[in-house]
């Protein structure tokens, strides 16, 4: 049997019907699917191509396309960790490092006084805000790039949620932190811990919120060659 392109459709609908939403994971499995099915009805011409699709799918096993999408998970979850390591240590070379610098004597001296630490905790509360404002503003270009091309990627999946994730993880920890830090002056070792923290949380937050966004559609074309041309 040669699959026609209304085959193809009805393979791309069926792994959605078993819950993979991304369209690169599809492509995956659909192209697998599809390869699988021709093979079958080789060896077997009488089958429909719902007899051999559904033969094809039970090779997947009981749980069907999940062991697939939680590779293919796995996969970009290490490829994110290196588009976010790659921003980050920019951070501690030349030019950058200087303002890297600066926000930590800037945090390490707040806590070094009284007056100081009620300054640290209005800087990080303003910090939170903004952070805030940026994750419901990056949602909503999310969701109007999926309602612009109808696709999601798993890559763009991780730009846009793993931003969000860590910044509303900065926020909802900031009240106990200021509670702690307010009835205590710390020693000069902690001080530079708590500096230290504060500093890569605030990098951290901005890498993922509003540099590696910004960079979104390359990082998108870079890692799939298809995408130029489907968008």
């Amino acid at each position: 049997m040669q699959l026609t392109n209304q085959h193809i459709d009805q393979l791309y609908l069926f792994t959605r019907q078993h819950f993979v939403e991304h369209f690169d994971v599809q492509t995956e499995l659909v192209d697998h699917l599809a390869n699988d099915i021709e093979h079958i009805c080789k060896e077997n011409p009488t089958f429909t191509f719902e007899q051999a699709r559904d033969k094809a799918f039970k090779k997947f096993g009981v749980f069907g396309f999940m062991g697939v999408v939680e590779e293919k998970q796995k996969q970009l979850g290490r490829k994110y960790r290196k588009i976010l390591w790659k921003h980050s240590k920019e951070w501690f070379r030349l030019p950058k490092i200087v303002l890297t610098i600066s926000i930590f004597l800037f945090y390490y001296y707040c806590l070094q006084f009284k007056i100081g630490i009620y300054l640290l905790g209005m800087s990080l509360a303003f910090l939170a805000v903004i952070d805030l404002y940026k994750i419901i503003k990056l949602k909503k270009e999310f969701h109007k790039r999926l309602k612009n091309n109808g696709k999601k990627w798993l890559l763009e999946d991780y730009i846009y949620n793993v931003a969000s994730f860590g910044g509303i993880m900065v926020a909802s920890n900031l009240p106990q932190f200021l509670s702690q830090t307010i009835n205590t002056t710390p020693s000069g070792f902690i001080s530079v811990l708590i500096a230290l923290l504060i500093t890569i949380t605030i990098l951290y937050t901005y890498v993922t919120i509003v540099v590696i966004p910004k960079k979104a559609e390359k990082l998108l074309e870079d890692h799939y060659p298809e995408y130029t041309l489907i968008n």
